[in-house]
């Protein structure tokens, strides 16, 4: 009587467990096809999936490398595989279990894995070492060997795309490591990577904010949930009025002191300092300083607000037919938040509360609409995106086509009304 293979619960699985000797004799003469359905089924013994491994067909071992039931042995020699999909497989294989590590009892099944992942952390081909990167982003309570010999590597890679998840959501790095990564980086995007993390602790902070680097700085201002020293945040609003972009960013930051408040109002656009007064976590003595400041900048721009000031220039421009999209692009690389606010209001007929709802709801759908309702271009609506609301870059929506809009009309529009209408909280 045929001896067959139990049972296992599989998408891939035929519906009846195949014999053995059919499977061994499929491995050892079957055509491609054949092989190739057999190396996805999860009932197939060890032995056979380690036999198959060394099939001649790329596609028969990336479905090996990607099956559940392949034996670690199997997956350390598929790491070293000619081709670069079938690392990757693996990658992705060994990655989505790193997780189990920690509480994996057989010392042979450990070793193994972590030398596998210790390879692919190193692969000359990025997109494997990107895959392994994804796969462990997460990973908490892992073995020691794992964070020393992988996840950290990667957090070092040179690439961009390989460093950046690890840098930025992994639990298993440490401040020193994260210290380390800010005074030293390995690519253009890492400082900016840790200033994203959730928790950032004030250490780490601190080495962000003497970086230099302003792209990194003003992620972590909008990060709400690092931990800033109010001795550090003092230093960075002092050097705030050089850097329009940290602006927007310091106003939203959460529990500002009153002298915050007070030296924010003194020279950050009205369209802010509106922000800042429609808070409701600022104390007495917040809210008095900065009425008081507002009072002293009403009264120096002659009695009229600043704001007022900007709405009736967009309206002299537009009048003479000067307020185009070179105008507002100028305005908008010069930092002139509160012009390039009043200038879309009045190119796109929608009230200021309304063009301010929408350039600080977060939304790149929001944001394009409203370049789009204003008659500007892809061009300036992605830049809009990037210099005024602080899109973060890989959030930003992009000109599809070269330069179309990448939603339609109608999608647009209903962006526009969603905000009109005030039906966006």
């Amino acid at each position: 009587m045929t001896d067959k293979l139990p049972r296992r619960r599989s998408e891939d699985a035929a519906a009846d467990p195949i014999a053995r000797e059919r499977a061994m004799e499929i491995a050892r003469t079957g055509n491609v096809a054949a092989r190739r359905a057999l190396a996805k089924r999860a009932d197939l013994a060890p032995e056979l999936l380690f036999y198959l491994a060394e099939d001649d067909d790329v596609v028969v071992r990336r479905s090996v490398a990607g099956n559940a039931s392949t034996p670690r042995h199997a997956h350390e020699f598929l790491s070293r595989d000619a081709d670069e999909s079938v690392r990757t497989k693996v990658a992705e294989r060994v990655g989505a279990e790193v997780a189990e590590l920690g509480t994996e009892r057989r010392a042979q099944h450990r070793r193994i894995t972590i030398e596998v992942m210790e390879s692919l952390a190193i692969d000359a081909a990025e997109k494997v070492r990107r895959r392994l990167a994804e796969a462990i982003k997460n990973a908490d309570g892992v073995p020691p060997d794992v964070v020393r010999r992988v996840i950290e590597v990667l957090a070092r890679d040179t690439a961009h795309e390989v460093a950046v998840p690890v840098l930025e959501h992994s639990p298993m790095l440490s401040d020193d490591f994260l210290v380390g990564i800010v005074e030293a980086p390995a690519n253009t995007g890492a400082v900016t990577a840790v200033s994203r993390r959730r928790g950032v602790s004030s250490r780490v902070s601190d080495a962000i904010a003497s970086s230099g680097d302003d792209s990194a700085i003003t992620a972590l201002l909008a990060n709400e949930s690092a931990q800033i020293r109010e001795a550090t945040l003092d230093r960075l609003i002092d050097m705030a009025p050089e850097k329009p972009g940290w602006h927007a960013p310091l106003v939203a930051r959460p529990k500002l002191s009153a002298g915050h408040v007070g030296k924010l109002a003194r020279f950050v656009a009205m369209a802010l300092v509106e922000e800042l007064r429609s808070r409701t976590d600022l104390d007495e003595e917040a809210s008095a300083r900065l009425t008081e400041v507002m009072s002293r900048r009403i009264e120096e721009a002659g009695g009229r607000s600043p704001a007022g000031a900007e709405r009736g220039r967009a309206l002299s421009m537009h009048s003479d037919g000067e307020l185009d999209e070179l105008s507002l692009s100028e305005a908008l690389t010069g930092g002139r938040r509160a012009f390039v606010m009043a200038a879309l209001s009045v190119r796109s007929g929608l009230p200021e509360p309304v063009v301010h709802s929408m350039m600080s709801s977060g939304s790149a759908k929001a944001i394009t609409a409203l370049a789009w309702r204003a008659g500007m271009t892809m061009e300036f609506a992605e830049q809009l995106q990037l210099r005024l609301a602080y899109i973060e870059p890989r959030d930003v929506l992009r000109a599809a086509y070269g330069t179309r809009f990448p939603l339609d009309d109608e999608q647009l529009d209903w962006q526009v009304q969603m905000y009109a209408e005030g039906k966006v909280e």
